[in-house]
């Protein structure tokens, strides 16, 4: 006997199983359930003869259907600061490093007397790509942002840069010429279109407006004409085909080029320059075409191990991202406001408790402690000596994607996520909470864009150069 995806729902379903629950009576993981009944996957024979033989006892599939919940309701409980754990999150001398390397990126951006050149800033969210310009000695001269929560962090950082406006779809050709005429020259445009369109967290609608935001850099581009653009995104935007089944970054560059740039995309990785995160993103990176200047990015500062003959030095860590801050359980605060716990239910701590670093409670060997829902790469571990995941807009929430912190049971505070990626301590967060996490996930690297502006400030050097 066979069965489909399709089948085997029905069949659940009249049984008055869940997923989950059918994943506990057969062993087979829940995610391959529910990619086979999406008819996403086949399951090889031996799995399927398994599963047809689970939903034929029919006593054990009474006991599951009418067995209560595990946990009715959401009971919590202080948890004690075990010493071993304490012990283990001991300051790092690559913490004490790193901490001085973000106070000289705050240093930087407030210096005034350093700002020689000049860059406009779109899509800017909460101003991460442009605290790396302005520490590289960019002055920042204007920048636009759609959603008024991040503008208001980018206010309080940037008090000094004229707002262009919020809808950069809005922005006509009178408006362009007059911002053109206010702001002056412009040396270099940076920004990145949300990646919502991209990405394949989302649904990647080629039809999907946002894909085309690039054209509306583009336009400014036209009124400005930079000496250098850099447009960020996510690094699956490379896969990604318009509705005429092209690829997007080959529309990208063609559109450049028919502009009078010269452009090249470049696949890079947060953790190559220096950031406490493994971020893999796509840099386009664009050259006006009289200035005879070929595009490119910076050569990688780190890698996995150092060596005494090479010039890279060892990745940054979770560790030495956040070693110095103190140790807190969940639900438990600081004096640091941004370094306070959600409080995560007793029965969360429970599967958590004793999983290891870089593990998750899916794979715990007892059933009762492992999640009835999600995936291995939910109610999982970060590694404390390792690069931390890719910082995401979720990353309060326990059950999301690597969101627990290496040692304490807990999802990551607002201050380790910031830390990680990369923004100084002084720099002001404000609005409510899930605003100011959706900001801290969605922004580019202030390290990694202070790299990029460093090598982009020598390309304009090489250009003055070039033309003395």
């Amino acid at each position: 006997m066979s069965i489909d995806g399709s089948l085997l729902r029905q069949r659940r379903q009249e049984l008055g199983l869940s997923q989950a629950r059918l994943s506990e009576l057969t062993g087979v993981s829940q995610h391959r359930l529910s990619a086979f009944e999406l008819q996403k996957t086949a399951l090889p024979d031996s799995v399927l003869e398994v599963v047809l033989e689970a939903l034929s006892d029919n006593p054990q599939i009474e006991n599951l259907v009418t067995r209560s919940k595990r946990y009715r309701q959401h009971d919590y409980s202080t948890i004690d600061h075990l010493p071993e754990r304490v012990a283990k999150c001991a300051l790092t001398q690559g913490n004490i490093e790193y901490c001085q390397l973000l106070s000289q990126i705050a240093e930087g951006h407030q210096s005034k007397k350093s700002h020689n050149l000049s860059a406009l800033s779109l899509f800017s969210g909460c101003g991460g790509f442009s605290l790396g310009f302005s520490a590289a000695g960019f002055k920042v001269k204007g920048f636009l942002e759609l959603v008024e929560d991040f503008r208001r962090i980018y206010r309080l950082n940037f008090p000094q840069t004229t707002e262009l406006g919020g809808d950069i779809t809005t922005a006509d050709q009178g408006s362009l010429q007059l911002w053109a005429e206010k702001l002056g020259e412009i040396d270099v445009i940076i920004g990145g279109p949300p990646c919502q369109g991209f990405s394949l967290s989302g649904k990647r609608r080629v039809d999907d407006p946002r894909n085309a935001l690039f054209q509306y850099y583009l336009r400014f581009v036209d009124a400005f004409r930079p000496k250098i653009a850099v447009l960020e995104n996510v690094r699956l935007l490379t896969s990604m085909r318009t509705i005429s089944k092209e690829l997007v970054k080959d529309v990208i560059c063609r559109d450049f080029r028919n502009h009078g740039y010269k452009i090249r995309p470049f696949e890079v990785n947060a953790k190559d320059y220096g950031v406490p995160q493994h971020r893999e993103r796509v840099l386009f990176v664009a050259v006006r075409d009289d200035l005879g200047v070929l595009p490119s990015v910076p050569n990688e500062t780190h890698t996995v191990e150092r060596d005494l003959f090479a010039e890279t030095l060892p990745f940054r860590t979770f560790a030495d991202a956040c070693s110095d801050l103190p140790y807190i359980e969940s639900g438990e605060k600081s004096t640091d406001v941004l370094h306070e716990a959600v409080k995560h239910p007793k029965h969360v701590i429970e599967w958590l408790w004793d999983v290891l670093e870089g593990c998750s409670a899916h794979n715990n060997d007892e059933p009762s402690k492992r999640p009835p829902s999600g995936y291995n790469t939910t109610y999982k571990r970060q590694v404390w000596d390792e690069p931390a995941s890719t910082v995401q807009t979720t990353f309060g929430m326990i059950s999301g994607c690597r969101n627990v912190h290496p040692i304490a049971t807990r999802s990551l505070t607002i201050r380790e996520a910031a830390r990680i990626q990369s923004f100084p301590d002084t720099y002001i967060f404000q609005g409510s909470l899930g605003a100011i996490r959706t900001a801290i996930g969605n922004a580019v690297p202030p390290l990694l864009a202070y790299t990029i502006a460093k090598h982009v400030g020598q390309l304009l050097d090489s250009i003055k150069v070039t033309r003395l």
